[in-house]
């Protein structure tokens, strides 16, 4: 457990530290809201992956830590090096190392899990994360992109909580949005728009994400049985007799 805890830390640790470097040392072409866009699609993305990793062991958790050790690599490509950067890139190396290495075989699951939601219900909320994370990181500061990209945080949680409509804003809403928007925004950050309307879209429309929203059967649902079928020692807790009478 201890490998996992170290990893866990590092990679928070790590996080912390280049938002630290995007707050005192923003890059010169990236304006504030992409610079907030970029750091918030970070801590996003750590706490999806960490918790992911402590508490249900999964597959999918090590991976976006491992997406998350990589987006600080892009991350640290855009400002000037300097202390906090310096500490920032030995934080993440030493994370990617404790998040890859075999030493967490035994406590992250090597199998999917048998239960849980379809993995495209797992990757389309990272999918809005990423798109918010690939704006901001292009660039994207006019108010078209930070639009599209403070958005997709809206309908990662909106989708998440299975609120109302979510299925369909996933489907048709933000993807279009997106796609409207990508032209305005203009340049890589249009691009990355486009991609990630596009990619939403794909997963959305899948019969496993509806199925992730609106399962066939519903959990706690109650289904009336005879009292002739119901095992006695059932009728004997709810002190009723064969005949569904109170005793």
């Amino acid at each position: 457990m201890r490998p996992l805890i170290v990893a866990s830390a590092l990679l928070m640790a790590a996080t912390g530290a280049w938002t630290v470097v995007l707050a005192t040392s923003p890059p010169p072409d990236h304006s504030g809201p992409a610079v907030v866009m970029m750091s918030v699609a970070l801590w996003i993305a750590t706490v999806a992956a960490v918790t992911g990793m402590l508490v249900v062991r999964g597959r999918w958790a090590r991976r976006l830590a491992l997406a998350v050790a990589v987006a600080h690599g892009v991350v640290a490509l855009l400002p000037e090096p300097d202390g906090w950067w310096g500490a920032a890139a030995i934080l993440s190396c030493g994370a990617a190392i404790a998040i890859g290495g075999p030493w967490l075989n035994g406590f992250i699951r090597q199998r999917p899990a048998a239960a849980g939601p379809p993995d495209r219900a797992v990757l389309l909320p990272l999918v809005l994360v990423t798109t918010a994370f690939a704006i901001g990181a292009t660039g994207g500061g006019s108010a078209a992109a930070a639009v599209v990209g403070y958005s997709s945080f809206l309908v990662a949680f909106w989708f998440i909580r299975a609120l109302p409509g979510a299925l369909l804003l996933v489907r048709l809403g933000w993807p279009a949005l997106a796609l409207g928007l990508a032209w305005p925004i203009g340049g890589p950050a249009g691009v990355a728009a486009a991609a990630g309307a596009v990619a939403v879209a794909f997963l959305a429309w899948h019969e496993t994400v509806h199925h992730a929203l609106h399962p066939l059967v519903q959990p706690g649902s109650r289904v009336p049985i005879p009292p002739e079928l119901a095992p006695r020692d059932v009728l004997d807790a709810a002190e009723i007799d064969d005949r569904g009478r109170p005793k």
